[in-house]
């Protein structure tokens, strides 16, 4: 089942990002298309090099810590709409519409920027197996009306 979810995200790039946010507590993942949890809700995402999402209660915290004109660093404004997959219909689904092999025990804590129904998306996995799915705010309704109606 699909469920289209909000929650604070706040993204991050520049040749000091990684620096930045582990001056301010947060454990950056070691590589790109890499993922971490922060806590119980929370979760950061290594896109590049250098470019970073981070979602949950530590967004909202760092949003709060952020200063316009710091040299390297350069401020993302994030505008995802949020899926959040589980059950056990999701595996079934995700091979029917995703360019990439997308089953718990090939993409572990990788980060995917695939497409799937044919938009741009990213994409990690969770245990349970459960998977999130961001995509540009503007397809957010075509994305849940075509997941829904493939489950049906």
């Amino acid at each position: 089942m699909s469920l289209i979810y909000d929650a604070p995200r706040f993204g991050l790039k520049g040749s000091a990002a990684t620096a930045w946010l582990e001056a301010h507590g947060i454990a950056v993942p070691p590589q790109a298309n890499r993922w971490l949890a922060l806590g119980d809700d929370g979760r950061i995402l290594r896109l590049g090099r250098g470019e970073f999402l981070i979602e949950g209660a530590p967004a909202q915290t760092l949003a709060a810590q952020w200063q316009d004109g710091q040299p390297g660093l350069y401020r993302v404004p994030r505008y995802d709409a949020g899926f959040l997959l589980e059950g056990e219909a999701v595996p079934a689904l995700l091979a029917e519409i995703c360019a990439l092999d997308t089953r718990p025990q090939i993409i572990g804590g990788q980060v995917l920027l695939t497409l799937a129904a044919g938009i741009s998306v990213t994409l990690i996995c969770e245990a349970g197996p459960r998977y999130r799915i961001w995509c540009d705010a503007t397809y957010g309704h075509y994305l849940q009306h075509t997941l829904r109606e493939i489950l049906e």
